[in-house]
């Protein structure tokens, strides 16, 4: 067919015949393309391939205008510039949300988590032959006390603050814990394992050597009554959890009877020890948990650090000294809870802090726990 004759018969109704002319001309190419492009599906597109498509539509109906145009008049070509869709520096962003002001809990805060902790948590229930192992591992210093010629604990025969040298002495071990915890539990013990000396070197060293021999080597599993605490006297930790209190005003009163006078400014000390070690053997009827954790949220200077790995840590500080000095040391020990389970994995005791050639961050004694429940002892 004659391209003119196409033209004539496609060509709109428009008054005047280069208006005629020129419309024509813009269709019959459009069709021309429409024909020689390639046929392709409908493909699904993402919603931010929207406006990428409609940008497109526009240029090329630009680009239709342009080439119609210099069909009927040649022209320099057209230069394309980027129109900004708004004025410079007006681009509008987002205005931050504030971020909630996070309030710091406290000690006695996380100590009452603890207890809501222990009264929801179920203990493991052990099947015949099953044992609830706490494996533990202590690390304890001893200190050479010039002033006195002989070594020791500090403040149990030697003085932290005079020590010359001090030395650090590792040993791991594990209770098993019977379904009855008034039936016979067993204990193992690693053997020791020389740890820092701090001070004089050859004195800390030589007085390590000794003290190893002390310890003695490992010893194998053997039967034992339930666990004693050094501060508890003859009696096992279950005497304590069936005879003390449940309120925790009568709590702090029952110990500071059982426990008598001592120290200048370690009446609540001494509670909050004997309560965190009872709570650190992770044995025991979940509601007398949860009482020894609410007693402890009632003590004076309790501070407590950052969450790490779903446990907190909380400590407790106490000025000590004597009635004929004014002379105070502070006595610090701490308890790190998992806030999950109120299960005690960490302890602390540290005297005299800050004082002398030991450094403040190592105590006097630490001890780490971990629970399993096993099938049979080893």
């Amino acid at each position: 067919m004659d391209e003119f004759e196409k033209v004539r018969r496609i060509k709109p109704e428009i008054d005047g015949a280069e208006e005629n002319l020129a419309a024509a001309r813009a269709l019959l190419l459009t069709e021309i393309q429409e024909e020689s492009r390639p046929a392709r599906p409908r493909a699904a597109r993402r919603p931010w391939y929207i406006a990428a498509g409609a940008i497109g539509a526009a240029a090329a109906v630009t680009a239709g205008v342009l080439v119609v145009s210099a069909i009927t008049a040649p022209s320099p070509a057209p230069t394309v510039e980027a129109v900004p869709t708004s004025a410079p520096g007006s681009v509008a962003e987002p205005s931050p949300m504030p971020s909630p002001t996070v309030t710091p809990m406290a000690g006695p805060e996380v100590l009452l988590s603890a207890a809501n902790a222990a009264a929801g948590f179920t203990p493991p229930t052990l099947a015949p032959g099953q044992y609830l192992r706490r494996e533990w591992t202590a690390e304890t210093l001893s200190v050479f006390d010039p002033e006195l010629g002989y070594a020791g604990e500090p403040d149990y025969g030697a003085s932290r603050a005079a020590a010359s040298s001090g030395w650090v002495i590792t040993r791991g071990g594990a209770d098993y814990a019977p379904a009855d915890l008034h039936s016979e539990w067993y204990r193992e013990w690693g053997a020791p394992i020389a740890g820092a000396v701090y001070g004089d070197q050859a004195q800390g060293h030589a007085q390590q050597n000794d003290a190893m021999q002390i310890y003695g080597p490992a010893v194998a599993l053997f039967p034992s009554d339930a666990p004693r605490l050094p501060e508890g006297g003859g009696e096992d930790i279950l005497w304590f959890f069936e005879s003390m209190p449940r309120d925790p005003a009568d709590m702090v009163a029952w110990i500071h009877d059982y426990m008598g006078a001592d120290e200048h400014g370690w009446a609540d000390g001494k509670v909050g020890w004997l309560l965190i070690g009872l709570l650190s053997h992770n044995v025991g009827d979940p509601e007398m948990r949860a009482a020894m954790y609410r007693t402890l949220s009632r003590l004076p200077g309790s501070t407590v650090g950052d969450e790490v790995n779903g446990a907190r840590t909380v400590v407790f500080d106490s000025h000590l000294g004597s009635s004929e000095s004014a002379e105070t040391s502070l006595r610090r020990f701490t308890v790190t809870i998992d806030m999950a389970t109120g299960i005690v994995t960490e302890t602390t005791d540290t005297t005299s802090v800050g004082e002398g050639l030991i450094p403040a961050d190592v105590p006097n004694s630490r001890m780490t726990f971990k629970m399993s429940v096993v099938d049979s002892l080893p």
